[in-house]
């Protein structure tokens, strides 16, 4: 996933000479969104990492599940991924988690409205669903989340396919070249077939880019109710 770890520098000078230290004060929760935001306008997907699963996506993804879905609906949030410091009470970003038991994630509009929370130990079909919800808040009904990831699905099968075909191909090369070297005969057929899967391959992967734009609804006002999927 493209996570953004967002840190917060107060920029000193002295003596004409400047630097950049990491402030010890908590924004408030609106400097707070404001800055992880930044200037992308789609949702957020705020991740805590915590001292017993530093450095993994735990909460959001299971090794035990396909996060296939997971995966594709993520590419229209902004994903942000905080410290575990953040439950500090100094830390720049401690009001974005201000609870004494903080959930592990939650999605928002970029001004922290339509917030969800969740506490890591979601389910995938709980998971799901508040993304969905906040992806149908946030994006044009036509063509919708849901069908997009439809699309996906089914291309990312025939995707699929084509990798393990690849895959194949270059194996049955290498053993050529190993048997007979570079003048193999089967060489050349190999070769033509492999090139030929490779075009198809690049052209799924700009039609996967193009059948996932979604269009984004106008800025949603602070404190807007969020549609219902259905």
């Amino acid at each position: 996933m493209d996570w953004q770890l967002p840190v917060f520098n107060v920029k000193t000078s002295s003596d004409h000479r400047s630097r950049s230290v990491q402030a010890k004060r908590a924004l408030s929760p609106e400097e707070a969104y404001t800055f992880i935001a930044g200037d992308d306008p789609r949702p957020l997907l705020v991740l805590r990492e915590c001292l017993t699963c530093t450095g993994t996506d735990d909460a959001l993804l299971t090794r035990a599940a396909d996060n296939e879905k997971t995966m594709l609906m993520s590419r229209w949030f902004h994903c942000v991924k905080l410290p575990p410091a953040v439950i500090e009470e100094d830390h720049p970003f401690h009001n974005l988690f201000p609870s004494k038991d903080p959930g592990h994630l939650f999605v928002a509009q970029v001004d922290g409205s339509n917030r969800l929370d969740l506490n890591g130990q979601q389910s995938r079909t709980e998971l799901w669903n508040v993304m969905g919800q906040t992806l149908v808040s946030r994006y044009e009904k036509k063509p919708g989340h849901e069908k997009t990831l439809k699309s996906l699905l089914k291309l990312l099968d025939r995707y699929d396919v084509i990798d393990e075909k690849m895959a194949a191909l270059r194996e049955k090369i290498d053993r050529a070249i190993e048997k007979d070297g570079l003048k193999s005969k089967k060489l050349s057929k190999l070769q033509a077939e492999l090139a030929k899967l490779e075009k198809a391959h690049a052209q799924f992967l700009k039609e996967a880019i193009a059948v996932s734009q979604l269009k984004l609804r106008e800025a949603a006002r602070a404190g807007e109710p969020v549609p219902q999927q259905g």
